[in-house]
């Protein structure tokens, strides 16, 4: 498969955005202090509600842990998933952060509990990628068996 050289969506770079100033400033809610009009300015120039952008803003790294986890526990790499599917990398980051069940997400990690869940709002998207991942290897699998098959032929 093709690794995809197109540039990543506007969401991915609010993500990214999002995690260094959260770094940067910490809890202070620094963005919060900008002028509404600033805020209002920068949401709309990534093309997002403002209410987005200060939960991205407030995004930790432990939010970026459960969603790695999940990503792990649904048979899913972050690597793979960013690579391949960046626009929807950036949604499921936007909606791990301003999910109301990451304590629960996190216990059910510690509990060691299955990544299919039936409270998370991203499982439905991560089963979709699997699928589709998983279509793709049964289509590479079917090409090198034909390849195979037809280089047998061909020395026989």
């Amino acid at each position: 498969m093709e690794r995809r050289t197109e540039s990543i969506p506007m969401v991915d770079h609010v993500v990214s955005w999002a995690k260094k100033f959260a770094r940067r400033f910490g809890q202070s809610n620094e963005l919060q202090k900008l002028d509404p009009d600033e805020i209002s300015r920068i949401a709309r120039d990534f093309g997002i509600s403002v209410s987005e952008l200060l939960t991205l803003a407030k995004c930790d790294a432990d939010v970026q842990e459960l969603l790695k986890q999940r990503l792990v526990q649904m048979g899913l790499s972050q690597e793979l998933v960013l690579n391949k599917h960046p626009s929807e990398f950036g949604d499921l980051n936007r909606v791990c952060a301003s999910c109301g069940s990451k304590k629960r997400c996190a216990n059910d990690f510690l509990q060691h509990k299955s990544g299919h869940s039936e409270y998370c709002p991203n499982t439905s998207t991560l089963e979709a990628l699997r699928a589709m991942d998983d279509a793709n290897a049964e289509a590479r699998i079917s090409q090198a068996q034909e390849l195979t098959r037809t280089k047998q032929e061909c020395a026989g």
